[in-house]
């Protein structure tokens, strides 16, 4: 595929000729005024853009100001009949990659392009190569993924074999297992790091919102889309959309989804263009996707295309053999944050924590251990820096509020006002323990009239 340059002179000869001996060669896209070339490029993007200096609408110092503004990288090259040493030092001050002066030799046009793109092209190798480094620095921490057992080695595994495959994936497990912890090392450790990584939380927006998010809109296809917008779809192109709690959005935008993972095209909210996409989707749900379909809540031929790979991150309850490296890692990073020195739970504390049967998870226990390490004095922490939600050893939560054999809905009602009560009614924290959004428990309390 060519390498699209954009050409902006407001000489029709002058982009006639640049166009006739530089179309072999490349995808040129010609204007005349500087304004239509903007929108083309903020819609389209270049691999190049070549730039009179003096037009009217915009100069040549602006129409590059407006590029740098989106982009740092991109190559460009600005032409000026008004060559003085001033004039080519202010523009590569601002940010010019180079600038060449009227009349122009064609050739050294030539050779400055291709030097301009072998620059652009090394620059974004080289940090495509440091981001997969990067990524690649610690096995055993991948994205505080932490954990040497069995369990989280068969996630590591699969996560390894897949790093440079552009495949679809669902990611199932309870809520704060890390999900999206997964999701950005499948990103981070593929050919596409320097790409794009997007997280949208479907269960979080109304059906109408997650569309224009997702799709982005036209200037006037709604009240108060004042401005056109690009899409997350758009966004993410050539990297990765991270669609978290994917079992929450309605028929309409899984028929609406199921299109764009098939055809990798899109079309804004109240436009007509189709525009090309080169997105990974990654998942996840902490329900059975399969037991979706099977009940008709989730379409079956879109659970087909995003189920290419399936990966299974355990509770924390079925990995307690990490309780340890978790919880130090957690102590150090909470430590640094809250400029505590820290060195570790008694040994009563650990016992209590390694009986616990952890419901939230490991965001359950950072949101334990963070809590503990800001209020502690002390270098050592004790069973009193531990809610009074982590049950003695031996005694579960569940024995504890379920003793009348209540319905589940009780059931789950007198848990939550557990959690509640032990955070001091900071919802915030409550939320974070149950691994639900603020707005699902505000709803609950305002059912159980709290």
């Amino acid at each position: 595929m060519k390498q699209k340059l954009i050409l902006i002179d407001d000489e029709p000869k002058a982009g006639r000729l640049m166009e006739r001996y530089l179309e072999d060669s490349y995808d040129c896209r010609i204007f005349q005024d500087p304004l239509a070339a903007m929108n083309y490029f903020n819609d389209h993007g270049a691999d190049l853009v070549i730039t009179d200096m003096q037009m009217p609408n915009l100069t040549g110092s602006e129409v590059l100001a407006q590029i740098r503004a989106v982009d740092k990288q991109i190559p460009v090259i600005v032409i000026t009949a008004y060559s003085t040493v001033d004039n080519a030092i202010e523009v590569l001050r601002l940010g010019a990659t180079d600038f060449i002066k009227k009349p122009f030799d064609i050739e050294e046009l030539k050779i400055t392009i291709d030097k301009a793109l072998n620059v652009s092209r090394i620059k974004a190798e080289n940090y495509r190569l440091k981001q997969r480094l990067k990524a690649r620095e610690d096995q055993d921490d991948r994205y505080r993924m932490i954990g040497t057992g069995g369990n989280m080695q068969k996630v590591y595994d699969i996560i390894d074999k897949i790093a440079d495959i552009r495949c679809n994936v669902i990611i199932e497990g309870e809520s704060g297992t890390g999900k999206e912890l997964v999701a950005r090392a499948i990103h981070f450790q593929s050919q596409s790091a320097d790409k794009p990584f997007i997280v949208i939380d479907c269960g979080a927006l109304t059906d109408s919102l997650l569309q224009s998010e997702l799709f982005g809109y036209e200037k006037g296809a709604f009240t108060g889309a004042n401005k056109q917008k690009k899409g997350l779809l758009e966004t993410a192109s050539g990297g990765t959309l991270f669609l978290d709690e994917i079992c929450n959005i309605s028929d309409n935008m899984q028929t609406k989804l199921l299109r764009v993972v098939q055809e990798q095209q899109i079309t804004r909210v109240g436009g007509l263009e189709t525009i090309d996409i080169d997105v990974r989707f990654v998942v996840a749900t902490n329900q059975p996707m399969d037991k979706m379909v099977q009940e008709g809540k989730f379409r079956h031929d879109l659970y087909h295309r995003l189920n290419v790979i399936n990966i299974q991150v355990p509770p924390l309850r079925s990995r307690l053999e990490d309780l340890p490296l978790l919880t130090e890692a957690l102590i150090k990073r909470f430590a640094k944050k809250y400029h505590r020195n820290i060195k570790g739970f008694d040994k009563a504390s650990t016992k209590l924590l390694m009986s616990y049967h952890w419901p939230g998870n490991v965001r359950e226990l950072s949101n334990i251990i963070e809590r503990a390490v800001a209020l502690s004095d002390d270098e050592i922490l004790h069973l009193d820096a531990i809610p009074n939600a982590v049950d003695a050893p031996g005694q579960s939560t569940a024995e504890q509020i379920d003793a009348d054999q209540p319905t589940l809905a009780e059931l789950e009602k007198r848990y939550i006002l557990k959690i509640l009560a032990a955070n001091n009614d900071n919802r915030e924290q409550t939320a974070a323990i149950l691994g639900i959004n603020k707005s699902t428990l505000w709803r609950k309390l305002k059912e159980y009239d709290e």
